[in-house]
């Protein structure tokens, strides 16, 4: 059964900064709506996988690596928790 996805306030930042990025590099939102798409249709995928993720050394926190992006999540018994989405080549300071 798929469990069911939930955006943490910073994945929900994250989100809105990589399409205004992408708007603004792009001069047009036609990238910004297929990354929505394409990033809905990767999070069902994940729903139902909830174990596709790569562990990190973070407690309880797993990467699941999606085309350019890397997605950090942790699974609970119902849920599926995006913490943050940063592109790959964004520097990364935990």
């Amino acid at each position: 059964m798929a469990k069911r996805i939930v955006f943490s306030k910073k994945a929900y930042a994250d989100i809105d900064r990589i399409v205004e990025f992408n708007n603004r590099r792009n001069r047009s939102d036609t990238y910004s709506k297929k990354f929505i798409r394409n990033l809905h249709s990767s999070l069902k995928t994940l729903s139902k996988h909830p174990l596709l993720g790569i562990r990190t050394n973070l407690p309880d926190q797993l990467l699941f690596v999606w085309d350019t992006f890397y997605i950090f999540y942790t699974n609970t018994e119902t849920t599926i928790e995006i913490t943050s989405i940063y592109h790959q080549k964004e520097d990364i300071n935990f």
